[in-house]
C-alpha cells in the first residue's frame, strides 16, 4: 500500500501492521506532519514477479554464465524492486560464498525492523510517546489549516449584512407586535409612534378590561314618560397607562331577571360631543356617564352593565 502526505504530497509505502499501531496515524519523514494514512491511500500497480531472477539454482547458473572466468557478483535488491531504495537494508558482503542459494542472500538483505522507505528516499514513523489508545486530538490533521483567511472587505461586508438583517428583524417585530409592546412597555410608545409615521400605521391603545370597572350604576324611570329611562354610571381606569375607551353593554331584565333587551353603546355614543376618543381614557381617571334612553313598551325592572371591546 502507498499513501501520500497531505501537506508536502510526498508518497510513502506502508504496511497494514504499521497502520494498525496508531489506528492509521503516521508522521511524514519529510515535513513531520501527522496525518491519517487511510485518508490518502494511493492506488498501487502490481509489480511483475521476480521469482525467475531469484529462484535458487537457475539463478546461480545464470550468474555464472554471464561472466566466465570471473567471480560472480551478488544480486542487488534495488534491481528487483527499482521503486524502493531501502536505507535500512543490510550491506552485501563481497566475500559471500558464490554457491549460496540466491533466495538465502535475498532474505539476508531484506530490510530489518520497521524501516520503510519511499520512492523519493523520505521516511515516516508513527507518532511516538503515546499508547495506541491515547491519541491527542491536537495531532489529528487539520484540513482547514491551510485555507487563507477571508479578505478584510469580505469580512466587513458579511458583518454589515448580518447587522442589516438583525435590524430588519427588530423593525418587523416592532411593527407587528406594537400593540403588545405598548401594553407591557408604555415608555416605548413615542418611538413606536415615530416608526408608524414612516410606515403609515397607528399605535393602538392598550385594552385591559380586567383593569377597568363600572361603579355607581343606576337606572331611573322618567315619572312623566314611562318609556324613557336615565342610565348613569362611573367608568374607572385602574391601570397606570391610558386605555382605549371600551364599549358599554346594557342588558334590561324583567321581574324574573330574564333579559328582555340588550344594546351596546360605543364610546362615541356615551361620551360628550367633541370628546377625543382616540386619546383614550387617561391613567387612573374616572368618567361619569349619563344616557337618556327610550325603551318603549318594555317592562324592564332591572339591568346589567358590562364592558366589552369589539
Amino acid at each position: 500500500m502507498q499513501t501520500s502526505c497531505p501537506e508536502c504530497r510526498t508518497a510513502f509505502r506502508v504496511s497494514q501492521d504499521q497502520l494498525g499501531l496508531r489506528r492509521g496515524l503516521v508522521r511524514c519523514g519529510k515535513c513531520n506532519a501527522v496525518f491519517n494514512a487511510y485518508d490518502t491511500l494511493l492506488a498501487e500497480l502490481e509489480e511483475p514477479p521476480a521469482a525467475t531472477l531469484f529462484s535458487g539454482e537457475p539463478a546461480r547458473d545464470a550468474l555464472a554464465a554471464t561472466a566466465p572466468g570471473s567471480e560472480p557478483s551478488p544480486p542487488r535488491v534495488d534491481q528487483a524492486i527499482p521503486s524502493i531504495q531501502d536505507e535500512a537494508a543490510a550491506p552485501v558482503l563481497a566475500d559471500e560464498p558464490a554457491d549460496e542459494p540466491a533466495e538465502q542472500r535475498i532474505e539476508d538483505e531484506a530490510p530489518t525492523g520497521d524501516a520503510i522507505s519511499s520512492p523519493t528516499g523520505d521516511t515516516f514513523t508513527p507518532p511516538a510517546g503515546e499508547s495506541s489508545d491515547a491519541i491527542l486530538l491536537s495531532e489529528l490533521p487539520n484540513r482547514h489549516a491551510g485555507k487563507p483567511p477571508l479578505p478584510r472587505w469580505k469580512t466587513l461586508l458579511y458583518g454589515l449584512a448580518i447587522l442589516s438583517l438583525a435590524a430588519t428583524l427588530v423593525l418587523q417585530s416592532a411593527y407587528f407586535l406594537r400593540a403588545e409592546l405598548v401594553s407591557v412597555w408604555p415608555d416605548a410608545r413615542p418611538a413606536l409612534e415615530r416608526l408608524c409615521q414612516v410606515a403609515g400605521c397607528q399605535v393602538p391603545l392598550p385594552r385591559k378590561l380586567d383593569k377597568q370597572a363600572i361603579a355607581a350604576a343606576n337606572l331611573e324611570h322618567d315619572p312623566e314618560q314611562k318609556s324613557r329611562v336615565r342610565l348613569t354610571f362611573l367608568l374607572v381606569n385602574r391601570t397606570g397607562q391610558a386605555q382605549a375607551w371600551p364599549h358599554v353593554s346594557l342588558t334590561l331584565t324583567d321581574v324574573r331577571e330574564a333579559p328582555v333587551a340588550r344594546k351596546v353603546f360605543p364610546p362615541e355614543r356615551y361620551l360628550p360631543e367633541g370628546a377625543l376618543v382616540s386619546a383614550g381614557m387617561a391613567e387612573g381617571s374616572e368618567r361619569e356617564v349619563r344616557l337618556e334612553l327610550d325603551i318603549g313598551s318594555l317592562a324592564a325592572t332591572g339591568f346589567a352593565l358590562s364592558l366589552v371591546y369589539p
